[in-house]
C-alpha cells in the first residue's frame, strides 16, 4: 500500500483473509496501489478458517479502524480513503454476486419481523443502489463484510469472537450475515457507499458500470476491458417466488420504478415469468 502523510485521517489496519497466498494477482495489484493514512498496518491471516482469519486480524489490529478484505476482489486506489472520508461507524462498497444474473451481494430481510433469515431472501436490484452518497441499510437486511470499514469502538462493543459461524443456520458459515445482524442489533447503521463497486473475481471478474445513471452488472476481461450487461438486470421475477427454492431470487422493483415494470406487462406467463 501507499502511505499518505497528509491524508487527514487516523491510521488503522487492513485485514486480509487469505489462503496460503492471495488467489488473484488483481487483488495483489490493488493492495500494492491503495492509498492509506500514514501508519496503517497491513495484516494478512492465512488459513482455511475464514472466521478466525478475521478474528485473528482484529486481535492484532492497530489504530482506529479495520478494513476487511478477501483475496478475490480488486478495487480503486482511492477506495479506502473515500470510505474513511464518510466518517461513519460502518461503511461498505457494493459487491456483485459471482453468479448470473450478477445482482448486488445484498439481501432484503424477511417480511416477518420475528424471522432473522430464510433460504429465499431476495437480492437487491441494482436500481435500488444507484443513488448518490450513502445508503443506510435497513435494519434486518444483510450485506457481506467484503470491503467493509468498521471503526474500533464498534468492534470493542461486540467483543471476541467478532465473527461467528452457525449462528443463524447451524449448518452454514454466514459469519458475514451474522456480523451485519449483530451490529444492527447493537444500534449501529451499516451504510453502503452507492458510488463505489468492489470487483469480484471468480472464473472472471464481476463488476458494475453506470448506464444512464443506473448501475448495471458488467464483466471485466483482460487489459481491463469491460462488457456492460444492461439486459442482465431482471425486470421480472421467476416463479415460484418466496414459495419454495427458486433458483433465481430477487426483490420486487421499488414502487418508484413501477413505470419500468409496466413495459413488461405483455410477458407471457406461460414462459415462467410474471411481472412484479
Amino acid at each position: 500500500m501507499i502511505h499518505l502523510t497528509d491524508s487527514g485521517h487516523t491510521h488503522g489496519t487492513i485485514i486480509v483473509a487469505a489462503a496460503s497466498t492471495p488467489r488473484y494477482y488483481e487483488f495483489q495489484l490493488s493492495l500494492d496501489a491503495v492509498g492509506a493514512p500514514q501508519g496503517t498496518k497491513l495484516h494478512i491471516e492465512r488459513s482455511c478458517d475464514i472466521t478466525q482469519n478475521f478474528n485473528g486480524g482484529i486481535k492484532k489490529m492497530v489504530g482506529d479502524w479495520a478494513w476487511f478484505l478477501g483475496d478475490d476482489h480488486a478495487f480503486d486506489p482511492t477506495m479506502l480513503m473515500r470510505l474513511l472520508s464518510h466518517n461513519v461507524d460502518i461503511v461498505v462498497p457494493i459487491t456483485s454476486c459471482k453468479s448470473a444474473p450478477w445482482m448486488p451481494c445484498i439481501m432484503h430481510g424477511p417480511e416477518d419481523p420475528n424471522e432473522i433469515w430464510h433460504e429465499n431472501l431476495p437480492l437487491y436490484h441494482w436500481d435500488e443502489l444507484s443513488g448518490i452518497g450513502l445508503f443506510p441499510l435497513p435494519a434486518g437486511d444483510f450485506i457481506g463484510q467484503a470491503g467493509m470499514l468498521v471503526r474500533k469502538p464498534v468492534l470493542d462493543k461486540i467483543g471476541y469472537p467478532w465473527f461467528k459461524c452457525g449462528q443463524i443456520d447451524k449448518g452454514r458459515l454466514q459469519e458475514d450475515m451474522y456480523f451485519c445482524h449483530e451490529v444492527q442489533k447493537l444500534g449501529y447503521t451499516v451504510y453502503i457507499d452507492q458510488e463505489q463497486v468492489l470487483d469480484h473475481y471468480f472464473t472472471h471478474c464481476i463488476t458494475a458500470r453506470k448506464v444512464e445513471g443506473k448501475w448495471c452488472p458488467a464483466l471485466k476481461g483482460t487489459n481491463n476491458h469491460v462488457m456492460v450487461l444492461p439486459d442482465a438486470k431482471p425486470q421480472a421475477r421467476a416463479v415460484p417466488y418466496r414459495m419454495g427454492k427458486g433458483i433465481v431470487k430477487w426483490s420486487d422493483l421499488p414502487s418508484s420504478l413501477e413505470q419500468i415494470a409496466n413495459k413488461f406487462d405483455s410477458v407471457n406467463s406461460d414462459c415462467g415469468i410474471i411481472t412484479p
